[in-house]
């Protein structure tokens, strides 16, 4: 029986190479609830209709279409048609991109897509060979592919404006939160480090990332625990070292994100079908 025939929603999530994440899933029932990422998202919808909200805004992405997510910038995710929608992601550190780009004299700003949705014949198939690259072994394939989905973002993107930075207070917070993932920070703690009222910093940095500094410390330490499930270790173990209070505040949080419980997760994400007979 086909994973389509059992109408039953399912993910595969990978790290193929520093810098990369990479997620394929089919979703029917499940829904993305509101977040953010530190990463640029591109991806593509191969069947079926994928709905979301980005910058206050209803977008359908069909077969066949692009997508590009801006890091911060927050959105959720559904399905819009009865017979959900299968879609590819590819998730890239902005910092490695922006090295290239410098390298390559294509600018100093990460490329900006005034519309989340494209039609882009040259971009899908910069998206498309990267993504055969990255299910091969690391090498020299897996960086051509990698440098020229870069180039591709930054000349087809080129006459749009530059992406504006975080002002310095707010970067110091943020990056307080992203390099003490486990620590139980304060909100005063925090508004110390920018230099700012305790309410001034929750506004300010929710217009800047999108989320709430909580929302932005439990994605990272979200990032940490899939790392280590990844990586075999035990879900009470993950849970712990990731900074959540106990395993059921990891799974609540897990589930929410990719409607999965931590040993499932741990499965699908080490190549182990979750589904029996879903597509690879």
């Amino acid at each position: 029986m086909s994973t389509r025939a059992l109408n039953r929603d399912w993910a595969r999530y990978r790290q193929p190479r520093r810098g990369v994440e990479t997620l394929r899933a089919y979703f029917r029932a499940h829904a993305f609830d509101r977040h953010a990422h530190d990463t640029l998202a591109i991806g593509t919808t191969d069947t079926g209709v994928q709905r979301f909200r980005y910058r206050g805004q209803q977008h359908d992405s069909t077969t066949g279409g692009m997508i590009i997510l801006h890091p911060g910038e927050p959105h959720d995710g559904e399905c819009g048609a009865e017979d959900g929608f299968t879609y590819r992601m590819i998730y890239l550190d902005p910092g490695y991109g922006l090295d290239l780009l410098r390298e390559a004299e294509l600018g100093s700003h990460l490329p900006f897509a005034p519309e989340p949705l494209l039609r882009d014949a040259i971009l899908r198939r910069s998206f498309s060979d990267l993504w055969d690259a990255l299910g091969g072994e690391p090498g020299l394939r897996q960086d051509e592919a990698l440098v020229r989905l870069w180039q591709t973002l930054a000349r087809g993107l080129a006459s749009g404006k530059a992406m504006s930075l975080a002002p310095d207070r707010l970067a110091r917070v943020r990056d307080a939160l992203a390099d003490a993932p486990r620590r139980h920070w304060s909100l005063d703690e925090l508004a110390g480090i920018a230099g700012i009222s305790r309410f001034a910093l929750c506004r300010a940095f929710r217009r800047a990332y999108g989320v709430s500094p909580y929302a932005y410390l439990l994605a990272r330490r979200l990032a940490q625990a899939q790392r280590d499930l990844v990586a075999g270790m035990p879900a009470a173990e993950a849970a712990i070292a990731a900074g959540f209070v106990d395993q059921s505040h990891l799974t609540r949080n897990l589930k929410r994100r990719f409607g999965m419980s931590p040993g499932r997760f741990a499965r699908v994400a080490s190549g182990f079908p979750s589904v029996p007979g879903s597509p690879s």
